[in-house]
């Protein structure tokens, strides 16, 4: 049986997901456009409802420059199309037939009849196989489609209308018009298992499957708009979760680049995207390029290229990466090992490497020792560099490049240690004990038994140093509930000295009180389609603070019927059965800021389609706003939640034991 999770989820924003930035829409054909496949950032191959294909080069550019639509099915509608590189594409129309070129742009598509139902999706991982799926429930497959001789065979014939297909790798998914999917690990040989995944589904439409996952999207009325997602949808057993992301309905196309990032278009001009969809939590990100979308397709670089029924062409991509420093995690008289953060941005990296030298000019680099993983969030990177001079200052930053551009952090400084025949001795300080009023916590210095080396001790609360508190342990007191404790460890011997901190340990109370110097929230005020929160971003922040702020409501649906809002979901779980209770978690907008240390501002967030419409229909709505990120240094967490009336000129409601002030 088909293990399927359809408990809808809080879809919580996730903090590695950026938001899409798109072109303005321009026209490149007359006709409506039914679909889009990009191989890369040079080549992009679209179709049209009037038996039309047309290409670009450069998708990406300002204004660029598509072909003028080329009649190869003229009087017959193209459904779909699938290019897994710029030597080959097939296409498919409504009447069965299948269009192969070798040469997409300059012409010469040879046809071939598979049937007499219209063909509803293609799907080409390699120029070895190519699948294609019909509304009569037939798969067709085919392992050599590039050839002038190719020949397609149906390897299943399902019992319903079949809607999409994709395929990654050797592992193919299918959708159909009953809610239910066929998978198959070797999709030429005709092993396809179908799987109905929730009874009553309204018709997936569309499905694509990259990175690790597979979503499938479900175009329903109001009520309709879920994503269903899988990490193993080909597998023995696979798991499929449910999320409602858009309550009106309308999602046509998906797409999901080998990057991980997965971009979801609906007719109603909307857009979503998600780094993480089979998650436990998975977030989706919306925004609002504009037109019917009726397709989309996303490379590992970044950019993803939509189009619409107006004949248009819309470019969206990721931001460049974001970049951070650290010091470095060890240092001695002749040698350094660099430390850094990178956030690609759900786009594959170029480059990555640490720029160095003695002073802000740099003049030397290394590369980190790995490139981060595209859809990975923040990681942490580091190199090492030697042949380095004691006692001397040294300047580092650290860069990392796509295809969206190129992200530089700020410049770090460190210092070697003083020359000695003796090695220096270097601590690795860590904390042992229970952290609460009345333990004792002993600081672990790290260095090797045996060593003759001569160790201090500083205890630190919030990052300051704690008067008297300079021995190995620290009995924890009542003033430090709530508060970050460190441990600080110097050893010096003949060779110079070196000084480390250990890890955070946080002294848990009943409701985290913001401690002085942490980033504070204020009320939000609420005014017209805005909410704007006041921030005080904290004076001991590494460098900045980080907010994001997200608006969500909580539906709650029955029979399709939209029966009650909420600001917060109840403990209790809906069943997951036809005509029963089910909740979706609405996000009405979000907003990202980034505050100097010690900066003030007021953040707005503005209400998305989704609230809009909302608030128009209640005049009164309740919702929860959630600030989260920087705490104090590099600590990040949930800063605030609060209930705000929107409609209503008042203030939020707090709940007990955030950050706000």
């Amino acid at each position: 049986m088909l293990a399927l999770a359809v408990a809808l989820l809080f879809p919580a924003q996730a903090a590695a997901t950026p938001a899409l930035g798109w072109s303005a829409p321009a026209t490149i054909d007359s006709a409506p456009l039914s679909a889009v496949s990009c191989v890369s950032e040079s080549f992009c191959v679209a179709v049209d409802r009037s038996g039309g294909v047309l290409s670009a080069t450069d998708p990406a550019s300002p204004g660029a420059p598509w072909t003028s639509p080329a009649a190869i099915d003229s009087g017959h509608v193209l459904t779909a199309v699938s290019c897994p590189s710029a030597g080959l594409c097939v296409a498919v129309d409504d009447r069965g037939v299948a269009f192969t070129a070798t040469h997409p742009v300059g012409g010469g598509w040879s046809s071939l009849a598979l049937g007499t139902a219209a063909l509803t999706g293609v799907s080409c991982p390699n120029s070895s196989l190519c699948v294609a799926v019909d509304e009569a429930g037939r798969v067709f497959a085919s392992s050599n489609p590039a050839s002038p001789a190719a020949s397609w065979s149906t390897v299943f014939t399902n019992a319903g209308p079949l809607q999409g297909v994709s395929c990654s790798g050797s592992e193919c998914v299918a959708v159909d018009s009953a809610g239910g999917v066929l998978a198959s690990a070797s999709p030429g040989s005709g092993s396809w298992r179908h799987r109905a995944l929730v009874p009553g589904a309204l018709a997936l439409t569309a499905v694509s499957c990259g990175g690790a996952a597979c979503v499938a999207v479900d175009a329903g009325a109001p009520g309709g708009g879920d994503v269903l997602a899988s990490a193993d949808a080909a597998g023995g057993s696979p798991t499929w979760s449910s999320t409602g992301v858009d309550p009106h309905g309308g999602l046509a196309a998906a797409s999901c680049a080998p990057s991980g990032l997965c971009v979801l278009v609906g007719g109603h001009g909307e857009a979503f995207a998600s780094d993480h969809p089979s998650s436990g939590v998975p977030g989706w990100i919306e925004s609002g390029p504009g037109g019917p979308m009726t397709g989309v397709s996303c490379v590992a670089s970044g950019l993803c290229v939509a189009v619409d029924g107006a004949g248009r062409a819309i470019v969206a991509r990721v931001p460049p990466p974001s970049v951070g420093a650290a010091t470095p995690a060890e240092v001695t008289s002749t040698a350094a090992t660099l430390s850094g953060s990178v956030d690609p941005n759900d786009a594959s990296l170029g480059s990555c490497s640490f720029e160095w030298g003695t002073t802000t000019s740099y003049g030397q680099s290394v590369p980190c020792g790995g490139l981060p993983a595209a859809a990975g969030g923040a990681q942490a990177v580091n190199a090492t560099i030697s042949g380095l001079q004691p006692n001397t200052t040294y300047h580092y930053r650290l860069t990392a490049s796509s295809a969206a551009g190129t992200g530089t952090g700020p410049d770090t400084i460190f210092t070697t240690a003083v020359s000695s025949n003796v090695p220096l001795v270097n601590p690795h300080p860590s904390i042992a004990g229970t952290p609460a009023v009345g333990q004792r916590l002993t600081c672990r210095s790290g260095v090797p038994s045996g060593s003759t080396a001569q160790l201090t001790y500083q205890w630190l609360r919030d990052l300051l140093a704690i008067p008297g508190a300079t021995s190995s342990s620290y009995t924890v007191k009542g003033n430090d509930i709530g508060r970050h404790i460190q441990c600080q460890v110097t050893a010096k011997n003949a060779g110079g000295s070196a000084t480390a901190r250990s890890a955070f340990v946080t002294i848990p109370a009943q409701g985290v009180p913001g401690s002085a110097g942490e980033t504070l929230v204020g009320r939000a005020r609420v005014r017209g389609g805005q909410v704007s929160v006041p921030v005080s971003c904290s004076s001991r922040a590494a460098g900045s603070c980080r907010i994001v702020i997200r608006l969500t409501v909580v539906e709650s649906l029955q029979a399709g019927r939209i029966v009650g809002l909420a600001a917060r979901a109840p403990r209790s779980r809906p069943h997951a059965r036809a005509g029963a209770l089910r909740r979706v978690t609405i996000t009405l907008g979000a907003a990202r800021a980034r505050l100097g240390r010690g900066q003030r501002a007021i953040v707005t967030l503005r209400l998305n389609v989704a609230g809009r419409r909302l608030l128009a229909a209640r005049h009164r709505l309740p919702a929860l706003l959630g600030v989260s990120g920087t705490v104090i240094g590099v600590i990040e967490s949930v800063l605030s939640e609060q209930v705000v009336q929107l409609g209503a000129a008042q203030r939020a409601s707090v709940r007990h034991g955030t950050r706000a002030r």
